[in-house]
């Protein structure tokens, strides 16, 4: 055995080396990021059934409700297997974006918060109950969607 072939065979020994650890490198970063996703996916599943249940016992206003929802299940990692008609909370969350909030409404004058407050009456009193039931039906197909998890 020549020198030559003693260098290539330990470079290719230490090329195969480097490639296994890089690889490694690789799959833990993989497995890391589906815990994350894993783990951010059950926040927001949680955080979706307080909100769905304050909606259906009617401890927090519709309009705030459907907003919440609608931000959250924009949120999920993964698309639910079981879907679910929650077309009225996007809907109301819709209907109900152009409204000032926070800061927003505290600065805008008396009259002009009357009238937002009328119109988000209105939306209530037309979309409520579609929203109260899509938070139901959400409620139900929640552990459904716990089950199954991120892939």
């Amino acid at each position: 055995m020549t020198i030559w072939s003693m260098a290539g065979g330990a470079i290719l020994l230490a090329l195969g080396g480097y490639a296994a650890w890089l690889w490694r490198r690789v799959w833990l970063h993989r497995q890391a990021l589906r815990t994350q996703r894993r783990t951010q996916q059950a926040r927001v599943l949680d955080q979706l059934e307080v909100l769905a249940r304050t909606v259906v016992q009617g401890q927090v206003n519709v309009t705030e409700g459907a907003l919440r929802m609608a931000t959250l299940l924009d949120l999920l990692v993964e698309p639910p297997q079981q879907p679910v008609d929650l077309a009225a909370i996007h809907q109301l969350a819709a209907a109900a974006e152009p409204f000032a909030r926070g800061v927003q409404r505290q600065a805008l004058a008396r009259a002009d918060r009357r009238q937002q407050d009328q119109h988000r009456e209105q939306l209530e009193a037309e979309q409520g109950k579609a929203v109260e039931a899509a938070a139901a039906r959400l409620l139900a197909v929640l552990p459904q969607w716990r089950s199954v998890g991120c892939a």
